[in-house]
């Protein structure tokens, strides 16, 4: 089970903390071993400096070379000459705690104690002595202390070593300039740790804002399950980031908008879907407002797009298209819907038949023969149902008369003429009948739409159909107030949804049904298009039908 999101930012917390420790302790360990080496080095450096400076006066040389020729120091002389009250001026002046000068045999010629002048020093000279400086941290009498010693050479210019001179700094001076550094590196070091502690608390904060509290675990696991589920939906999911960057995409949405080739970070979305987006993701958008859906159509697909607005903890994160392909279940429920008009036009024919058969009956079991004969002489020249649509004589596939007479009969009973032009004639039947009834029955019932709505009277909707061998060719127009804008023109044939409130021109197509039509028709290699916005001769709109291979000829099984 994943941890809970405070204990994730506890061991954010922790962990850095962790780091920021180590890391100081490491540096401040390091710049304190480089600040104690700093000192000893410059104090070294310091001393040696004094006393290559005070071995080369003339002074140092003079006794040095006079004390080494010398069998015995006289202590009492040495302690009132020249190089002794030198020795004690220039330890004073540069704050060194000794400074030593000896003979050639280790014998102290000057000295802060004038109770050891004249004799042996207590540390070895033998380096100065054979003409080498060195520096080194000895105990002497006067305690632990950084020493310096170089050669004394004789004043003859000779070249000999006479002596040494030893310059000291107790090492108690120099540990406390670098408990001093020390000090300071350590107040740094302290003053970073709580700059560090301020900072991951802070960071801590906003990655538990911007993760909305989830832990590595939880986010580990969502990943996975996102994945999982992405790959095993029917529809596609589009998500997209708060300022409407697209974030996610699964493949059937790359698939459902035509761009399962490219990649899945490279979609381009249709320009009806940025909307629904923008609209849902608008920061006054209504956060209790339910999902917003419409149908797109892209390429060949009918598509309908949901689109809803995510929240977590009242922040949002975004949003979420699905996609669903709606092509084959829109196709079907037109043709359903075709087919029924036809079998209700068909059922009202049996009924009437019957009722005719029923009067013939009645006919002839009264002796009336002759009234019998002329009755049946005129059911064989109108047909067995009186057509409701004029002209429908000039058709004689039985779906395209079934289709006619079942639109006549709804299209009368919103007081609309449906007829069949005079020079109409189809002799082939039809081998496509869903598809064609399909696209015709839309036609029609967007024309009677547009002729209800319309001003002219009386309201006609006229069906002008051809058939040239394989094909058939087919214009339907009405007596409606047409498209008159080049705008309304232009977007006939776009998707979108039809709210059935009269508003705008959503007789001529302004939902599904042309976006549909014109698909079908392509499927079938043919075409349907939009003639006029305004018919010179009907006044409404005029759209033309062409399905070149939907017939089949005489002759053929």
């Amino acid at each position: 089970m994943p941890r809970p999101s405070s204990s994730f930012s506890r061991r954010v917390l922790t962990s850095q903390l962790l780091v920021i420790i180590v890391v100081l302790a490491l540096a401040a360990a390091t710049f304190a071993w480089l600040g104690a080496r700093t000192v000893t080095d410059a104090t070294e450096t310091r001393a040696l400096s004094i006393a290559r400076t005070l071995a080369s006066e003339s002074v140092i040389e003079e006794g040095a070379t006079r004390a080494s020729s010398e069998k015995e120091i006289d202590a009492d002389a040495a302690r009132s000459g020249d190089v002794q009250a030198l020795a004690q001026e220039v330890a004073s002046r540069n704050s060194v705690d000794f400074v030593v000068v000896t003979n050639d045999r280790g014998l102290r010629i000057a000295h802060p104690d004038g109770s050891r002048l004249g004799k042996k020093v207590s540390t070895s000279p033998d380096a100065a002595l054979s003409g080498r400086e060195e520096t080194t941290h000895q105990k002497g009498t006067l305690g632990e202390t950084v020493r310096a010693k170089v050669p004394v050479y004789s004043s003859t210019g000779d070249g000999t070593v006479v002596g040494e001179v030893s310059v000291g700094i107790r090492t108690s001076v120099v540990g406390a300039e670098v408990r001093q550094r020390i000090w300071v590196i350590g107040a740094l070091a302290i003053a970073a740790l709580a700059v560090g502690v301020v900072a991951s608390v802070a960071l801590g904060r906003r990655l538990k804002r911007q993760t909305l509290g989830i832990g590595p675990e939880e986010l580990a696991e969502m990943a996975q399950h996102q994945e999982a589920v992405l790959r095993g939906l029917d529809d596609g999911v589009l998500g997209f980031a708060p300022d409407g960057r697209l974030t996610l995409s699964n493949s059937t949405a790359r698939t459902l908008l035509g761009q399962d080739q490219g990649s899945k970070d490279d979609v381009d979305i249709p320009e009806r879907i940025r909307t629904m987006v923008e609209e849902v993701l608008t920061d006054d958008a209504d956060p209790e407002a339910p999902e917003l859906r419409r149908r797109v159509s892209v390429g060949d697909r009918i598509l309908l797009a949901t689109a809803v607005r995510v929240r977590r903890g009242g922040i949002s994160v975004g949003g979420v298209v699905t996609l669903r392909d709606e092509t084959q279940i829109l196709t079907m429920s037109r043709q359903l819907e075709s087919v029924t008009t036809m079998a209700d036009a068909l059922r009202a024919q049996r009924h009437e038949f019957a009722n005719r058969l029923h009067t013939v009956m009645g006919l002839v079991a009264t002796g009336a023969d002759q009234e019998a004969e002329r009755y049946l002489g005129e059911i064989l020249r109108t047909g067995p149902i009186g057509a409701p649509v004029e002209g429908i004589d000039a058709i004689s596939d039985p779906y395209l008369r079934a289709l006619a007479e079942a639109k006549g009969t709804t299209s009368a009973e919103g007081g609309v003429q449906l007829r069949i032009s005079e020079d109409s004639l189809v002799l082939g039947r039809v081998r496509e009948p869903e598809d064609v009834t399909l696209i015709l029955g839309n036609l029609i019932d967007n024309a009677v739409r547009a002729a209800v709505r319309g001003s002219a009277t009386p309201r006609v909707v006229e069906m002008h159909v051809l058939s040239d061998g394989e094909a058939l060719h087919a214009v339907v127009s009405d007596t409606g107030d047409g498209l008159a804008s080049e705008s309304e023109r232009e977007r006939v044939f776009d998707d979108g949804v039809t709210s059935g409130d009269g508003s705008g021109d959503e007789a001529h197509g302004l939902g599904i049904g042309l976006a549909l039509c014109r698909r079908v028709a392509r499927r079938q290699g043919g075409r349907v298009w939009l003639i006029d916005g305004k018919d010179p001769r009907m006044g409404g709109a005029s759209f033309g039908v062409e399905l070149p291979h939907v017939l089949e000829e005489k002759g053929e099984s």
